[in-house]
């Protein structure tokens, strides 16, 4: 197999410098190293491939048929890797080559999109692959390197990489524009707990914990009527005069049905959860994941925004700090 006959550079390099001087003492001054570790190099790299390289008639080395294929297609390859690390090295420091971002989908919709959309006409040069996908998927590619950064919530952080807290999601009850829906500012638990209620799914804990942030309790029995792994079904059957669900805020305000339905304001939002911003710590040596970083920090710095989603605490400094600061 390829691999069980696997060159190393320094061989190859040893090769090509003995050919083009036509010496092993030559060729040790060219590349600082004693004679007969070029000798035994080449020696090495014979016993390798099987075959002689060079023919030695007293002090004159020269090239075999074999050899010369091989130093011809060595210096090919040592000239094209040379100029790949070099290009590699030069994208490093500029805005040019692939960004890699993960998130899942309903915060991607509400914030992540047209920020990284922005991002992408801003740098025109720069191929952005944006994906959306589930918990357990963003994970295993972050940490197979297949993603420069993902935002995640909070208990979903990896143990690898850098994280910065990212921003904070709410949530809030949301009811019909319907007179059968008596609801308005002061409304008891057990009053709500008698509506029809309408879950994203069965182990949705959004109205428990909506409940026990605002209330203290939960409710011990509710009238359950719906459950709909879709926010966007959610509000249309609450719409339509279905049922009350709690649902994050920042869902509701990019939501068709966000002026068909209504909520109790801004005293009746509540924490849930945190998201994180999470990044290879190698991945700030390069410019244009740190570019995107910063902006997309430096976007999210001022405060509540449209979404629903309030802006996380810095954490330590200013943005540039985080990213420059090895932990």
């Amino acid at each position: 197999m390829l691999y069980k006959n696997m060159l190393e550079l320094s061989q190859l390099h040893c090769l090509i410098t003995v050919a083009k001087h036509g010496s092993f003492s030559r060729a040790a001054d060219e590349l600082q190293i004693t004679q007969s570790a070029i000798s035994q190099s080449v020696k090495n790299l014979e016993e390798r491939l099987g075959v002689r390289l060079f023919n030695r008639n007293g002090k004159n080395i020269v090239l075999t048929l074999e050899g010369q294929k091989l130093c011809v297609t060595s210096q090919k390859f040592l000239n094209v890797l040379e100029d790949t690390i070099q290009e590699i090295q030069d994208d490093k420091n500029k805005m040019v080559g692939g960004l890699r971002v993960g998130s899942l989908v309903g915060i991607s919709k509400s914030w992540l999109v047209p920020e990284v959309m922005n991002f992408s006409k801003k740098y025109p040069d720069i191929f952005v692959n944006f994906k959306l996908g589930l918990v357990e998927d963003l994970l295993e590619k972050f940490e197979k390197s297949l993603l420069d950064c993902i935002v995640v919530p909070e208990d979903s952080v990896p143990q690898i990489g850098e994280k910065i807290l990212f921003r904070d999601e709410y949530i809030t009850l949301v009811f019909p524009k319907h007179d059968d829906y008596d609801i308005s500012a002061g409304v008891d638990l057990t009053k709500l707990s008698s509506y029809p209620l309408i879950f994203f799914e069965n182990g949705d804990l959004l109205f428990s914990n909506w409940s026990r942030r605002l209330f203290g309790s939960v409710p011990s029995k509710v009238n359950r009527r719906l459950a709909v792994n879709s926010h966007g079904a959610m509000l249309a059957a609450i719409s339509s005069g279905l049922g009350i669900a709690v649902i994050p805020t920042h869902v509701l305000e990019r939501s068709y049905f966000k002026d068909k339905v209504c909520t109790l304001g801004k005293n009746y939002e509540v924490f849930y959860q945190r998201y994180f911003l999470v990044y290879h710590k190698e991945s700030k040596d390069l410019l244009r994941v740190k570019v995107f970083i910063e902006e997309l920090l430096a976007s999210n710095s001022g405060g509540s925004s449209a979404g629903g989603l309030s802006s996380g605490p810095k954490q330590g400094g200013d943005i540039k700090e985080l990213l420059d600061h090895d932990t």
